[in-house]
């Protein structure tokens, strides 16, 4: 049987880990500067905090419109738009005023009558404002979403390129114009890809990313020659889950973005990036990586800059107080309860731990902050950051004492965290490509519950129930093809893969106790 001195060490390791995680998120981080002190174009949408293109009643300010853009052109003389809904048939007037271009968007759906619409207000702008909308981008995406078949949206664009001056275009991600470019090529004047190797579906790692772009970029232009390649979308999350080898973060995203400008200005060629600021509508659609794309932060202050050293976590030190502060809250509730006083050791477990699962929670508050889309989102967050808290109070409670016993509400908060981490596991397994990997939701109960079983060198440390079994079982299984899909490289799935099974080791021992027994 482990001493609690054992334990006590191994939580102190645990907690100078956490709180050294929190300080090294707030190091800078060297980045190669960008040649040139603007991008060429951005792609820019004004919904901000619950605003939606969805809502068809929402309808931005003129006066928001010359705000936003205004700050936008500090960073680049053009923006890219995707339609002249919710007030966006006012950006070239904006544009016009302070001396920018537009890459006017015309958005087609499936509905043949909202599409003409939009036509026909796209050629009035056109019209209206020759100078300023330096080209005219008909459909986003189209094929992609399966809206329409290739040969009815050549027959728009062709319609279009009709009507207007300016050079015409229809923009999707390459591998749609790989399949479908001899019906649309001879409708456009000039292709538009979209080429994001975040996304793509063998995810490029940060390293290897500007390398998969100028492969991308040279096979299409060998495949359609005599078209310029217009780059229509090309970026990099700062936040959200990790693809593969490809990470989400502020650092790469300032990495990808200053690579790009460096390419684009060697090779002379044209892109756009997404997007000028973070646009929380769309983790309804793409989870929480959705949301974070852009270039500039709120009140237009620049989230990407392009010269300089880049911190990951600039108030980091606000996070590790405010870490420090719950800790220190559960390492007491841990000491003050259970039973008999804390000796010396017991107060070093209880406070060591407690700062390690304090970190932890707040990790998870910080999740939830950037990751919680609705009120039912949040209530399943503030569940996750309730068992983050109240777990470790209990069990560190029962670590501190000599001879733990078995607890009643232990078992229920061990019970609750395996039934939410089965949850976690069968969607990630079944559907994760939008979903985020919460390994710090579990790992404090997983750690603390392992060393229970050290301690008593016996599984039931908690009172026994049958489901244990199958969840831990299904946990195990679940994670397996997790790690299987996401591959070895991606490190915060193999993180939360570990947590995973560390939490699921303690019912599998009782399940292998009981099968030996009889």
């Amino acid at each position: 049987m482990i001493g609690r001195g054992f334990v006590a060490a191994v939580l102190t390791v645990c907690a100078a880990v956490a709180l050294g995680s929190w300080v090294r998120l707030g190091q800078p981080v060297a980045v190669p500067d960008a040649p040139v002190t603007r991008a060429q174009c951005v792609s820019y949408a004004p919904f901000r905090g619950s605003e939606t293109p969805f809502d068809k009643t929402f309808m931005v300010s003129e006066q928001r419109l010359e705000e936003d853009l205004r700050h936008l052109s500090a960073f680049t003389p053009c923006v890219r738009t995707y339609a002249t809904s919710n007030g966006l048939d006012k950006v070239a007037a904006v544009a016009e005023r302070l001396g920018m271009t537009v890459l006017q968007g015309l958005w087609i759906g499936a509905e043949d009558a909202a599409n003409r619409k939009e036509l026909e207000k796209v050629v009035e702008l056109a019209h209206a404002y020759p100078k300023t909308i330096t080209g005219v981008i008909v459909g986003n995406e189209v094929l992609l979403r399966r809206e329409q078949a290739a040969e009815p949206l050549a027959a728009y664009i062709r319609e279009v390129n009709a009507r207007v001056e300016q050079p015409v275009t229809y923009a999707d991600v390459w591998e749609f114009w790989r399949r479908h470019g001899a019906a649309l090529k001879d409708a456009v004047d000039f292709i538009t890809i979209h080429l994001l190797p975040y996304w793509e579906d063998d995810p490029s790692d940060i390293s290897e990313a500007l390398v998969h772009v100028k492969q991308i970029h040279d096979q299409m232009a060998a495949e359609f020659p005599g078209k310029e390649i217009l780059v229509g979308e090309i970026g990099w999350p700062s936040t959200g889950r990790q693809r593969e080898a490809a990470e989400a973060s502020l650092v790469n995203e300032t990495r990808f973005i200053r690579g790009v400008l460096q390419m684009t200005t060697a090779e002379g060629w044209r892109a756009n990036l997404i997007e000028a600021t973070d646009q929380p509508w769309k983790r309804q659609l793409e989870g929480t990586t959705g949301g974070f794309w852009g270039v500039l932060g709120e009140g237009g202050t620049p989230k990407v800059t392009l010269t300089g050293p880049v911190v990951e976590v600039a108030d980091w030190l606000r996070w590790l107080l405010a870490s420090v502060a719950v800790g220190l809250g559960i390492g007491l509730a841990a000491a003050l309860t259970g039973g008999r006083k804390a000796d010396a050791t017991g107060w070093l477990i209880s406070l060591s731990g407690g700062l390690a699962a304090g970190v932890l929670a707040v990790f998870c508050v910080r999740h939830a902050v950037f990751s919680a889309r609705s009120p039912l989102e949040w209530g399943e967050h503030g569940a996750s950051i309730a068992l983050a808290v109240l777990g470790p109070v209990v069990f560190l409670s029962l670590l501190r004492q000599a001879e733990p016993v078995v607890s009643g509400l232990a078992g229920w908060l061990y019970r609750l965290t395996l039934f939410s981490t089965t949850v976690t596991a069968v969607g990630l397994a079944f559907g994760g490509r939008y979903r985020d990997f919460p390994a710090t939701a579990i790992l404090g109960v997983a750690v603390a519950m392992l060393l229970l079983v050290l301690v008593r060198r016996s599984a039931a440390v908690v009172p026994e129930r049958p489901e244990d079994r199958w969840l831990a079982a299904t946990v195990v299984a679940m994670t397996a093809g997790v790690v299987v899909l996401e591959t070895f490289k991606n490190d915060d799935a193999l993180a939360w893969a570990l947590s995973a099974l560390l939490l699921a080791v303690p019912a599998l021992l009782r399940c292998r106790a009981s099968c030996l027994t009889r």
